[in-house]
């Protein structure tokens, strides 16, 4: 990818990780807990994509593709952060925290192997999006008949593996495709407006975004608490 965000230091990064990695953790609680009381259909293709269009929105502002592992890693903090304050078991959360795991990894190895040909052509990133998708899709389908805490992996166990990967895994690399170069634009959109306020109000942003990032996982926590 063209372009280096990187030396604007390391309190940057970790701004962005720490903003982004809330807003992911409090958006698949809320969108995910949506859709379900909804009873509308393609919750986790849904869900999945909406996460891969934040992760394209922070490395449209940071530009390096280890912004992703941190962003994923704040984004299973965030939901996990409900387990312990809500005496929840420890396992209670462990598919969607594994879910969120390999898609982390498997756009991480993407980005970082097409990192040259994705800044500026929203096709390479809606492919990588879509590729990273199935690959985490597949391996969560692979390991969640084995190790199985909750019952969303335990029913992948009887589930057969051509109807998972038609009505979860290509939905979710198909929307995938479609939302990370709109999260890639966004974030494009972002950056323009977040940089020069992070280079003359940087005193004030940092607490502003660690403000933003409790409030998100506050947010995260009440819609846990609530089913979500």
């Amino acid at each position: 990818m063209s372009g280096n965000n990187e030396t604007l230091s390391w309190k940057f990064y970790l701004l962005n990780i720490l903003v982004l990695g809330a807003v992911l953790g409090l958006l698949e609680a809320a969108l995910g807990g949506f859709i379900r009381h909804a009873g509308l259909p393609l919750r986790g293709p849904v869900v999945t994509a909406a996460g891969f269009a934040v992760m394209a929105a922070g490395l449209a502002i940071f530009k390096q593709a280890r912004l992703i592992p941190g962003v994923t890693l704040v984004g299973i903090f965030s939901k996990w952060l409900a387990v312990p304050l809500l005496g929840l078991p420890v396992f209670c959360q462990a598919n969607a925290h594994l879910a969120m795991l390999l898609n982390g990894a498997c756009l991480y190895g993407g980005v970082s192997l097409f990192r040259k040909r994705i800044t500026a052509n929203p096709k390479v990133q809606g492919a990588v999006a879509g590729m990273a998708a199935f690959a985490g899709g597949t391996a969560f389908f692979a390991l969640g008949r084995f190790l199985a805490p909750c019952r969303h992996l335990l029913a992948l166990q009887n589930a057969g593996g051509a109807a998972y990967m038609l009505t979860r895994v290509v939905p979710a690399a198909l929307l995938a495709a479609l939302l990370f170069p709109l999260g890639y634009a966004l974030g494009r959109r972002l950056e323009k407006w977040l940089l020069p306020l992070w280079l003359s109000r940087r005193s004030l942003l940092i607490p502003l975004a660690t403000t933003f990032a409790l409030a998100c996982w506050g947010g995260t926590v009440l819609l846990t608490a609530s089913g979500f």
